[in-house]
């Protein structure tokens, strides 16, 4: 019996210096409730000597976010996003590792006031997979913002330098489809009975979808979403 009192204390007690030596124990007892959410691999970092620029949405600080996995709430997250491979990558309380989140499982993420959402378009739309700003939400339609990085070269005295190049487009989701729009043109194209509605409203508010092209879209789209509600389009 004293034997296996002894070969029990000498289990556990192995295990807890076991556990202590162990990082990834550590991890997950750190990392607690949250767990799944870090359940990734390890962020592969750009070599700064390698590239000008990084294509992280604003920049490339880890910012107070807030994020919907799996239809689990998780807030008070320090996150960035990388919009060229796009992926969410966060940095788990406690430690210094960032983890790359499945996107495939992020609903929305809401980070520098703004909500991202995942969206995987069908390919009839020529769309590009990855994370959208949805600016609008309608009865109708929906409005989304794609912040698309590209890699390029440019030559120096020094040699060859990369630099991702950043592209903003606008697109409508309106019947189960989505449309690229520029400007007040493209809805009038979308609703041609509208077209003078549409025009007015864009002159009379002054909209400029260059400079201010966020408000513009989402102002145009809120009046063409009560056009086809008036009509019960």
């Amino acid at each position: 019996m004293k034997q296996c009192i002894i070969i029990c204390i000498t289990i556990i007690c192995y295990t807890h210096i076991n556990a202590q030596d162990n990082p990834v124990a550590n991890y997950l007892q750190q990392v607690g409730e949250y767990a799944e959410i870090y359940n990734g691999k390890m962020e592969k970092n750009y070599n700064m000597v390698q590239y000008a620029n990084l294509p992280y949405y604003i920049n490339s600080d880890f910012t107070e976010t807030s994020i919907v996995y799996k239809k689990n709430h998780y807030p008070n997250q320090k996150a960035r996003l990388d919009l060229f491979r796009e992926q969410l990558v966060v940095m788990p309380k406690g430690t210094q590792y960032a983890v790359e989140i499945c996107s495939s499982d992020v609903e929305s993420v809401y980070m520098y006031g703004k909500t991202f959402v995942w969206l995987a378009p069908p390919k009839e739309n020529k769309l590009k997979t990855g994370y959208y700003i949805h600016l609008a939400e309608g009865e109708k339609m929906q409005l989304f913002c794609k912040v698309s990085y590209s890699l390029w070269q440019k030559l120096q005295q020094n040699g060859a330098v990369s630099y991702f190049e950043p592209e903003t487009r606008y697109y409508l989701r309106y019947d189960n489809r989505y449309y690229p729009i520029k400007n007040q043109s493209s809805f009038s194209k979308l609703f041609p009975r509208y077209k003078k509605q549409i025009n007015k409203f864009a002159k009379d508010h002054q909209l400029n979808f260059k400079r201010l092209a966020d408000n513009s879209f989402v102002s145009l789209a809120g009046y063409c979403e009560e056009l086809l509600n008036s009509t019960g389009q």
